[in-house]
C-alpha cells in the first residue's frame, strides 16, 4: 500500500504529531529564550550592586586614610547613592 503524502496520512512534514508538533518547539524554545533574559537580568543587576559596593569600599578607605576632607566624603558618598 502507498501513502500520500496528504494532511490525513500523517506524513504532513511536521513528524506525526503534525502542526501540534511544531507548536511545541516554538514554546519550548520561547521558554529558553525567556529563561536566558532572565538570567542575564539577574547576573547584569548583581555585578552592578557589586561594582557599587566595591566603589563605598574605596571611598571609605580613602577616607579613613585621610587622603579626602569629610566633605568630599560626604559628597561622593551622596553621588555614589544615586
Amino acid at each position: 500500500m502507498m501513502r500520500s503524502w496528504g494532511c490525513g496520512s500523517g506524513w504532513s512534514g511536521f513528524g506525526h504529531m503534525g502542526w501540534m508538533g511544531s507548536g511545541m518547539s516554538y514554546l519550548t524554545i520561547a521558554l529558553i529564550v525567556i529563561l536566558i533574559v532572565v538570567l542575564y537580568m539577574a547576573f547584569r543587576t548583581n555585578r552592578q550592586s557589586n561594582q557599587q559596593s566595591s566603589a563605598m569600599a574605596i571611598l571609605d578607605e580613602q577616607y579613613a586614610l585621610g587622603k579626602i576632607s569629610e566633605d568630599e566624603y560626604l559628597k561622593r558618598k551622596k553621588n555614589l547613592g544615586k
